[in-house]
C-alpha cells in the first residue's frame, strides 16, 4: 500500500529538520519562513503567521502535543490568530511532530557521530611549497595515503561538542570534513615551514619522517590513532629567480 503524501509544507519543514536537526525551525524562523515562499509550500500570509508562532515559543509545548484541535487553542491563545490560520497551522504541525517522525529523529540524534567513530578517516593529502633563496627557487611536492582511527577521546573536540550541540543530526560525511580540512591545513603549514625554513634547499624525500612525527602528535591532541602512512615527495628543480637589474 503506498504511504499517504505529506503536504508541502510538511515535507518541506521535515527536510529542514533532517538536515539542520531539531532545534533548526526555533534557532532560524526567518530562514524557515524564507524557505517555506521559495518552495510555494505556503503563500505568503500564511507562512508570516507561522513566522509568528515560531518566534513566540510556543513551538515547544506544541512538540509534545497529539491532539490536533489542542494545538490549535495554543496557537490561539499565544499568538492571538483566528480559529482558521491556527486550525491550519495545528494542521501541519501536527503532521509535523508525528509519534512517527519524532521516533525517526529521537534515532538519527548522534547516529552520524557513532557512524564516524566505527570507521577510519582516510586522508590523501597533497603538499605544497615553494623554496627561494632570492636567486633561485624550487617548487616542492609531497603527496601522502593517510589512515587514522578516532578513539572515544574524539568526542571531547569542543568544536566537534558545539556543532553536535546545534544539530545532533550531523552526518558522518560533516564530521569526516572537519577532520580532513583540520589535518590537511596542519600539514600545509608545516610542510611549508619544512621548506622554507632554511637557506639551504629542502631534501623534499625526507619530509616523511617528520610527517610520521607530526602525525603521532595531531592524533594524541585531536582523538585519532594513527593506523598507517605513505607518502612520497620531489621537487621541480631548480628555476632562476625573476628579478629587476638597476
Amino acid at each position: 500500500m503506498k504511504e499517504p503524501t505529506m503536504e508541502p509544507a510538511v515535507q518541506t519543514l521535515k527536510d529542514l529538520i533532517d538536515t539542520y536537526g531539531p532545534d533548526y525551525l526555533s534557532r532560524e524562523a526567518y530562514s524557515v519562513y524564507t524557505q517555506l515562499l521559495k518552495t510555494s509550500s505556503l503563500d505568503h500570509k500564511t507562512a508570516a503567521a507561522f513566522l509568528h508562532v515560531l518566534v513566540s515559543g510556543v513551538l515547544e509545548e506544541v512538540k509534545s502535543e497529539d491532539d490536533e484541535a489542542q494545538i490549535s487553542v495554543m496557537i490561539r491563545n499565544e499568538c492571538s490568530l483566528n480559529k482558521k490560520m491556527a486550525d491550519r497551522l495545528a494542521k501541519i504541525l501536527h503532521e509535523l511532530y508525528s509519534r512517527e517522525h519524532q521516533t525517526e529523529w529521537s534515532r538519527k540524534k548522534k547516529a552520524g557521530f557513532t557512524q564516524f567513530l566505527n570507521n577510519e578517516l582516510i586522508v590523501n593529502w597533497k603538499g605544497f611549497s615553494e623554496w627561494n633563496d632570492g636567486s633561485v627557487s624550487m617548487d616542492c611536492h609531497y603527496e601522502a595515503d593517510i589512515v587514522l582511527k578516532p578513539t572515544k577521546h574524539v568526542s571531547k573536540d569542543t568544536i566537534l561538542k558545539g556543532m553536535l550541540k546545534e544539530n545532533p543530526f550531523l552526518t558522518k560525511e560533516a564530521i569526516t570534513k572537519l577532520f580532513t580540512n583540520r589535518l590537511n591545513e596542519y600539514l600545509d603549514e608545516d610542510f611549508d615551514e619544512y621548506c622554507v625554513s632554511d637557506y639551504y634547499p629542502p631534501v623534499v624525500e625526507d619530509y616523511g619522517i617528520n610527517l610520521e612525527d607530526n602525525l603521532e602528535h595531531w592524533c594524541e591532541k585531536n582523538g585519532f590513532q594513527l593506523v598507517s602512512v605513505e607518502g612520497d615527495g620531489s621537487d621541480d628543480g631548480y628555476e632562476r629567480s625573476s628579478f629587476q637589474s638597476w
